[in-house]
């Protein structure tokens, strides 16, 4: 318990540590955030309750918990992948069910879990249909979501022993789970208290799997570096094949969005209504904005050798953008072909908005991620109890609002007028930018190098 009580310590002063200010601010925002959410929900139960609304009480705290559920799972991936924090030391005597229970319960003390808690709480006290009971199937909800972003996230960073006991029990576990919830899922709101309980045996079977998954991942992934002398294989392609976290990001960004279209291509075979017409946020996952909010808003964050290089051998600000196009030409063609394979099956009447889209969005996020790694440089490295995610938030906010506004033409045609400015603004910020790089270069230096 002492050890438990040391990381809560640490974790809270991490968050208070040199820029305290701005996370302060950010959790005021996050507070301020989370009343507005209740008071949206608290006004759709109100509505639903006096049958105003198209959905029922019961559908609107679905969605409620639905949009829980996503949120969670979604800041682990989005806008960049947050990998997960290795909190306590292997070397540290823990057995491995004390290490499991020590980093959960240090994981969960968060200023993103105190924002959603307060959100919580607030529509409890706001709002007369939300009883204790939702309250609690709300907080498992959450939990469960958390365990849901872990599991997802041992997978892609440690190496599974597929054929060990381990696994073969977390899969067991796992299916009890989904046996639980098969009949009346944790979301869906419930009046009954013996069901309540149900759901927490299902969340103590996932936890169970959660912990035998981690021990048969226990061995995080080696690095492997292929060497080639294959004179076709270019030099772009073994940069991003030899960096392991770029290529995990990259992969994972890619198999995130897989996932989320391909949700969307079922909607529309089994209903024939696409997701993305009643949530058109989803929209943002049809362009190319994973690629540079993953990894290209903070190029040189991964690549400061690379960035060395160029900055010893020529000095040249046009090479970094020139190495920045061609290091983005495969992850492009990679994200290019999933969009236009999902709008040629099953969204074609969206073709042309697509495809105009998606190449304003490559002309407005690329010379903006060039701007992100000159202006806003970011070390990248995973250190303890570490908030920060690997590019520039401010950046990653710019360059989803900017993106955002390349979707106003499907109110009304004229928008597209839209294309023209915002693309002309990213490039004569680039061309600014790249103009003053003589004076940014020391910062890029210090930040990748002497903070590291």
């Amino acid at each position: 318990m002492d050890l438990i009580v040391f990381c809560w310590r640490a974790r809270i002063r991490s968050f208070f540590g040199e820029r305290h200010l701005k996370n302060v601010l950010l959790l005021i925002l996050g507070v301020l955030a989370a009343g507005g959410y209740s008071w949206l929900f608290t006004y759709l139960l109100n509505l639903a309750h006096e049958n105003k609304f198209a959905s029922g009480t019961d559908e609107v705290l679905a969605y409620s918990n639905l949009f829980l559920l996503a949120i969670i799972i979604l800041k682990g991936f989005f806008p960049a992948y947050v990998p997960k924090a290795n909190l306590i030391n292997q070397i540290y005597p823990l057995s491995a069910l004390q290490r499991f229970r020590a980093e959960l319960l240090v994981e969960l003390v968060s200023p993103f879990y105190f924002v959603a808690l307060n959100f919580l709480v607030l529509l409890f006290l706001s709002s007369p249909h939300y009883t204790v009971l939702h309250l609690l199937q709300s907080i498992l909800v959450l939990l469960t979501a958390h365990v849901t972003l872990r599991s997802l996230q041992v997978l892609v960073e440690r190496r599974t022993r597929w054929r060990s006991a381990n696994f073969y029990s977390a899969a067991v576990m796992a299916a009890a789970f989904i046996a639980l919830q098969a009949r009346m899922p944790m979301f869906k709101a419930t009046s009954d208290w013996l069901m309540l309980v149900v759901h927490m045996a299902a969340l103590g079977f996932f936890l169970g799997a959660n912990f035998l998954l981690e021990l048969a991942a226990a061995e995080p992934r080696r690095k492997i570096v292929e060497h080639s002398t294959d004179a076709r294989r270019s030099i772009n392609w073994r940069l991003l094949r030899n960096h392991k976290l770029v290529k995990q990001m990259l992969l994972f960004g890619l198999a995130f969005k897989v996932i989320l279209l391909g949700l969307d291509a079922f909607a529309y075979t089994s209903k024939g209504q696409h997701v993305l017409d009643e949530i058109a946020t989803l929209w943002l996952f049809a362009g190319p904005i994973i690629v540079y909010s993953y990894v290209f808003n903070n190029l040189w964050g991964f690549y400061r050798n690379l960035w060395l290089t160029i900055e010893r051998s020529s000095n040249k600000a046009k090479d970094l953008v020139r190495v920045t196009l061609q290091l983005l030409r495969l992850p492009l063609l990679l994200d290019a072909a999933v969009t236009f394979a999902y709008i040629a099956f099953f969204n074609h009447e969206n073709a042309l908005f697509a495809v105009v889209m998606y190449v304003g969005a490559i002309l407005l996020l690329t010379p903006l991620s060039i701007v992100a790694s000159i202006v806003s440089p970011k070390t990248v490295k995973g250190g303890l109890f570490s908030f920060s995610s690997k590019t520039s938030t401010l950046f990653n906010f710019l360059s989803i609002g900017l993106f955002g506004m390349l979707f106003l033409p499907l109110l009304h045609p004229i928008l597209y007028l839209v294309y023209p400015v915002l693309i002309a603004g990213a490039m004569l910020a680039m061309v600014a930018v790249l103009k003053e790089y003589p004076k940014y270069k020391y910062k890029l230096h210090e930040t990748h190098f002497k903070a590291a």
